[in-house]
């Protein structure tokens, strides 16, 4: 800083700042109601706070501690829970399980037909191609008697489960 700024730590002091000044004196002391100036105390508590970091004096702790104790209420007493309590929840568990067990198979059995499909037997036809081909012949017979045996299977499929 140079010599010309530091010039207006030796003026005197205005009348607004006294007037501040006063205000300020008055808001800290305990017991006051007037309005104090809100940009005064934030110095004063920066100020304070930075003397001892807003520590509290033993005695001022053992008094918050005292007064806290005295206005605290005490904790009702827990009674333990009783044994059976798990059983509620478990109960309701497997009340909803057994509710989507009968569900699905309820919706299962709709679908289903109470019978199923007489498949057809295969042809002796299919029979001997089967054995020819296992015995190393040609697979073209075996490949037709599938064909019509398949074709056969899937429509007796087709009348029983057509919706």
């Amino acid at each position: 800083m140079t010599e010309h700024d530091d010039d207006w730590l030796d003026e005197e002091p205005s009348e607004e700042e006294l007037a501040e000044a006063a205000a300020l004196a008055a808001a800290l002391e305990r017991g006051t109601a007037d309005a104090p100036p809100e940009d005064a105390l934030a110095m004063a508590a920066l100020l304070r706070h930075g003397q001892d970091g807003s520590a509290l004096s033993e005695e001022r702790r053992d008094a918050i501690l005292t007064e806290a104790l005295a206005t605290a209420r005490p904790q009702r007493p827990r009674a333990a829970a009783p044994w059976w309590r798990w059983l509620v929840p478990a109960g309701l568990v497997t009340a909803a399980a057994a509710a989507g067990v009968v569900a699905v198979l309820a919706a299962g059995e709709a679908e289903m037909p109470a019978t199923a499909a007489q498949l057809p037997a295969p042809s002796a036809a299919l029979l001997r191609a089967q054995a020819a081909t296992a015995a190393g012949g040609d697979a073209t017979a075996l490949d037709a008697a599938m064909r019509a045996h398949r074709a056969a299977v899937l429509d007796r499929l087709e009348e029983r489960y057509a919706r």
